[in-house]
């Protein structure tokens, strides 16, 4: 959703960051974060959040329409992911995405 985030809005991939966990304790749950790049933020993942179904759904047929089988840099890897994409699963975010869509 992060790299798809400048088609909703008005910024660069790189404006926008994210957090994904198994467990974070704030949430004592399995948590995703999507956040402003910019110290303070500057709106988008508000924005962002306004217009999130269709964020999902245009995630979702990225996911459905790429050839890879486990997820590759066109559809969910990122060169910006802090865990070097090892925790991303392409099968395990579309089975996620159609649960909350």
């Amino acid at each position: 959703m992060i790299a798809l985030f400048p088609l909703q809005l008005v910024c660069d991939r790189r404006d926008i960051g994210g957090l994904s966990t198994p467990h974070h304790p704030h949430t004592d749950r399995s948590t995703i974060f999507i956040y402003d790049g910019y110290p303070g933020g500057v709106g988008l993942t508000r924005t962002g959040y306004d217009r999130i179904e269709p964020l999902m759904t245009e995630t979702r047929t990225l996911l459905a329409e790429c050839p890879c089988d486990e997820g590759c840099p066109a559809c969910v890897q990122s060169p910006h992911c802090g865990n070097a994409n090892e925790p991303l699963d392409k099968t395990l975010a579309g089975e996620l995405l159609d649960a909350l869509l």
